[in-house]
């Protein structure tokens, strides 16, 4: 693709590619779609490489017809819009407990570590204690 644009258009192609607008793509992918052209006549004819773009340029020209080549915007698409609601904060604002929430909190949580250590515990006693041998 690349060659036969040179050959056309010279090393003019290389150092200032065409400027995409939303009427270079409408003309680059009519042109392409009336004489069903390959991506390398594409380059040859325009001097634009981009095989991918030309490509979404024709789908969209058959799709949508050339209004939908008009608002092609650059880059990815947002991965979150303006219109979904961002995930829920920690606010400041919280529910602020007493302090006998507070102390009933901190209990339990030691008492589940103290399960935990316990259980732990438990099976290191089990792993230390001797097996009986069954006789063969």
């Amino acid at each position: 693709m690349l060659v036969a644009a040179y050959r056309t258009h010279g090393a003019k192609v290389l150092f200032e590619p065409p400027q995409v607008t939303s009427k270079f793509r409408i003309q680059v992918a009519s042109w392409a779609i009336s004489h069903h052209a390959s991506y390398t006549q594409v380059a040859a004819e325009f001097g634009y490489v981009g095989s991918s773009q030309i490509y979404q340029w024709k789908e969209i020209y058959r799709n949508q017809g050339p209004n939908g080549l008009l608002c092609i915007s650059k880059g990815r698409k947002p991965k979150m819009t303006h219109n979904q609601k961002k995930p829920a904060k920690k606010s400041s604002k919280a529910k602020k407990l007493t302090p006998e929430q507070n102390r009933l909190k901190q209990l339990e949580a030691e008492n589940l570590e103290l399960r935990i250590k316990n259980e732990a515990l438990k099976l290191l006693a089990s792993m230390k204690q001797p097996t009986k041998k069954s006789p063969k």
